[in-house]
C-alpha cells in the first residue's frame, strides 16, 4: 500500500507542495484536503497511512470550528479506528454529533422565527450563516454560532417586540440611540441572532466606509428557500463583495480563518455568472482591496478546488501574488484570529495602520499596548459604567497577557501585529 492515500482532486491532482517548504504543516495540509473533499461533495477523505498528528488535526479542525466536518470525512479511516486512537476518535464524535444536533435545532429555531417575521410583515435580510451553509450538500456540518441579520430602523420596533414574546434575550437598549449590533439569545433553542442595522460599524475609520458600498442593497436583494421557508437576502453580487469585505475586516483586525474562504468558493460556485465579477474587481481596485482577494481567489483554486473560470471571475494577476503567507496567516489564527490571546491584542497595530494607510508607527504601538475605552469596554464591562477606570483595566490587561505567556511559547501581541502589517503591506493594502 502505498505511503499516502489522500484523496486525489477529481482532475487527478494533488494540493501542490508550496513553493517554500515548510511554511505549512502537514497537519495543515491533511486539514485542507479533507476540507476541499467535503465541499466537493464526497463522502470520505483518507488520511495518510502513516499520519501521527490526529491530535493535531482535531485540534486545528476545533480552532476552525470544523470538527464535525474533518469528523465526518474521516470516521472511516484506518488510522483513526487505530486502537491507539480511540480514545480520541470516541472523544471527537461525541464533540461532531453535539455540533450538528445543535445546528439542526438552532436552524430549525431561526426558520421557525423567521416565518413569525414575515407575517408581522418584517423582512430582515440574512446574510452569511444560514445562507452560506445552504450551499453545502451537508450544511448542518458547517456550524453557525449566529445568524446575522440586517433590518431597516423603521422595522425595529415591531422586530424586536416578536423577538422578546418568543423568549429572546437582549441588552438593555437606548431606543434613541440604538447600537450598530444588537445580539438576541434565546436560551430554550441557543438560536443566536446578531441584528445589525449596517453592514459594518460607521464611525470605523478602517473600514467603515465600506457601508456605502451597499447603499440600495434592499432593492436589489433576492429570496432563496431554505427547507421549504423563503428567506430574504442580499443579490448574488451583494453577497460574494460583502463576504471578501467581511474577510477583510477581519484581516485587518486580527485574522480571519479557512471557513470565510470556504464560503465565497461555495457561494461562487452557486451563483456562478449572476454575480457581476466586473463590478467587484472594480469596487476592489478602488478599495486597495484587489490584491487581497487574488491572493484569496488563488488559495480557493489550488487548495481548496474552485475553478474560478466557471464561475465567471477570471483573475489575470492570480498566477503573481503569493498566497502563501496569508494561507499562513489565516490557518495560524483560526475563526476571526481568535487562536491567542496575543495575536487578538495584535489587531490595535493593524487597524491604526489601516486607518493611516501606512506601516505601523509608534502611536500604533501604543494603540496595541493602551486601547482606547471603546475597545476595552468589550473585555472589562465596568467600564461602561465607570470609564474612567480605563488605567486600571490596562494594567489587568497587561497582568492577564503576562501571565498567559507564562503558559505558552506564543509571540508577543507587538511581534504579531508587526507581522500582521507586513501582511497589510504585501497585499498593497497599505503603503
Amino acid at each position: 500500500m502505498p505511503a499516502d492515500r489522500g484523496v486525489p482532486r477529481r482532475d487527478g491532482e494533488r494540493i501542490p507542495e508550496t513553493g517554500n517548504r515548510g511554511m505549512m504543516t502537514n497537519t495543515q495540509k491533511e486539514l485542507l484536503q479533507a476540507l476541499r473533499c467535503f465541499m466537493q461533495g464526497d463522502e470520505e477523505y483518507h488520511l495518510p497511512e502513516r499520519f501521527s498528528q490526529l491530535k493535531e488535526l482535531c485540534d486545528l479542525a476545533a480552532m476552525h470550528k470544523i470538527l464535525a466536518i474533518i469528523y465526518e470525512m474521516i470516521r472511516r479511516d484506518s488510522v483513526l479506528l487505530l486502537e491507539e486512537n480511540a480514545p480520541l476518535a470516541a472523544r471527537w464524535k461525541k464533540s461532531a454529533i453535539a455540533e450538528v444536533m445543535l445546528q439542526v435545532q438552532r436552524t430549525a429555531g431561526f426558520l421557525e422565527l423567521y416565518q413569525k417575521l414575515q407575517k408581522e410583515g418584517v423582512h430582515p435580510l440574512v446574510v452569511k450563516g444560514l445562507i452560506c451553509r445552504s450551499f453545502y450538500k451537508k450544511p448542518d456540518f458547517r456550524i453557525s454560532a449566529d445568524e446575522d441579520l440586517l433590518l431597516r430602523k423603521e422595522e425595529f420596533e415591531t422586530f424586536d417586540r416578536i423577538l422578546l414574546e418568543e423568549g429572546y434575550q437582549r441588552q438593555a437598549l437606548d431606543l434613541n440611540n440604538l447600537p450598530y449590533e444588537i445580539p438576541y439569545r434565546n436560551p430554550r433553542n441557543q438560536v443566536y441572532i446578531e441584528l445589525h442595522f449596517s453592514l459594518f460599524a460607521e464611525g470605523e475609520g478602517a473600514y467603515g466606509h465600506l457601508n456605502q458600498e451597499f447603499a440600495g442593497a434592499f432593492d436589489r436583494c433576492i429570496c432563496e428557500q431554505i427547507e421549504g421557508v423563503d428567506i430574504k437576502t442580499l443579490s448574488p453580487t451583494d453577497h460574494m463583495f460583502y463576504l471578501i469585505c467581511h474577510s477583510f475586516k477581519h484581516f485587518l483586525h486580527s485574522g480571519f480563518g479557512i471557513r470565510q474562504v470556504c464560503d465565497m468558493v461555495m457561494m461562487a460556485k452557486h451563483y456562478t455568472t449572476r454575480i457581476d465579477w466586473r463590478e467587484i474587481q472594480d469596487k476592489l481596485a478602488q478599495l486597495r482591496m484587489d490584491t487581497f482577494f487574488s491572493a484569496l481567489a488563488k488559495i480557493g483554486r489550488e487548495y481548496l478546488g474552485c475553478s474560478w473560470e466557471k464561475t465567471g471571475y477570471v483573475d489575470y494577476t492570480q498566477e503573481s501574488v503569493d498566497c502563501m503567507p496569508l494561507l499562513v496567516d489565516l490557518l495560524e489564527g483560526g475563526v476571526y484570529g481568535g487562536s491567542t490571546m496575543a495575536r487578538r491584542h495584535s489587531a490595535n497595530m493593524t487597524l491604526e495602520a489601516a486607518r493611516r494607510g501606512k506601516k505601523a508607527t509608534a502611536s500604533s504601538v501604543w494603540s496595541s499596548l493602551f486601547p482606547g475605552v471603546s475597545y476595552m469596554k468589550g473585555h472589562y464591562v465596568w467600564l461602561c459604567k465607570y470609564p474612567w477606570l480605563l488605567p486600571a483595566a490596562w494594567v489587568m490587561r497587561l497582568f492577564g497577557y503576562a501571565a498567559d505567556r507564562k503558559h505558552t511559547e506564543d509571540q508577543s501581541s507587538l511581534e504579531i501585529g508587526n507581522k500582521r502589517v507586513e501582511l497589510l503591506r504585501k497585499y498593497h493594502v497599505i503603503d
